[in-house]
């Protein structure tokens, strides 16, 4: 009867073991709606960051921390993201020593097929910024609109674009943004990935006046 037990107790025990490794393959770090816990970096010609996500069930939190190259100036966003079912509500802060934008939103999910997911996004918040130059100060209510959509492989890696467009109530503009990219996983617990985030200008040239690109390399560890 003991050796009967036993052999039952080393079943349940080797079959909870590979069902918790097939939920973890099961997640894909691409999916913005995702809870995991992971530090990174991100690197491009003119700024650095240090990414850092913390997921507690549906509890996620993230900060980014950034320094411009050139001059040093840091940057910095921190987020709040309560994730349920399909539907996803987040609280953005983010800015440098000249301007602050706080941003709260909703996402949902869409599973198009197992490796194609839609997140719809829209946002409303506020910005404040100041003109170091002539000191002055000016600020807006904000809208902000988007679609993330990725494609996620068999075996983790994946690949994501997200158009988004966003209001200024201030100056009547819209400002549109594009930023697509990708990850590869290395390991089961490590990625690399690029992307490119390209603003385009603004509806009256007022807050974009030209174009602009910028590429950036990641890297990932997840724990």
């Amino acid at each position: 009867m003991k050796k009967l037990l036993l052999a039952l107790s080393m079943t349940a025990l080797c079959g909870a073991a590979v069902a918790n490794e097939k939920a973890t393959e099961e997640v894909n770090y691409g999916d913005p709606t995702a809870s995991f816990t992971t530090l990174g970096v991100s690197a491009s010609e003119g700024g650095t960051q240090l990414n850092g996500m913390i997921g507690l069930g549906s509890n996620i939190f993230q900060a980014d921390i950034g320094v411009d190259n050139k001059t040093g100036d840091l940057n910095y966003r921190g987020r709040y993201f309560h994730v349920t079912e399909g539907l996803g509500y987040s609280v953005d802060v983010l800015g440098d020593a000249n301007t602050t934008t706080a941003l709260a939103g909703a996402i949902y999910k869409f599973n198009v097929t197992d490796n194609i997911k839609l997140f719809p996004m829209a946002s409303v918040g506020y910005t404040k910024s100041k003109d170091t130059v002539a000191g002055a100060t000016s600020e807006s209510a904000l809208g902000q609109a988007g679609l993330y959509g990725m494609y996620g492989f068999d075996d983790g890696h994946w690949i994501y674009a997200n158009p988004k467009a966003t209001y200024h109530a201030d100056s009547k503009e819209w400002l549109p943004q594009v930023e697509v990219g990708g990850g590869f996983m290395i390991l089961n617990n490590a990625s690399i990935g690029a992307k490119i985030e390209y603003t385009g200008e603004s509806t009256k040239k007022g807050l974009s006046p030209k174009e602009d690109t910028v590429a950036w390399l990641q890297a990932n560890y997840y724990f």
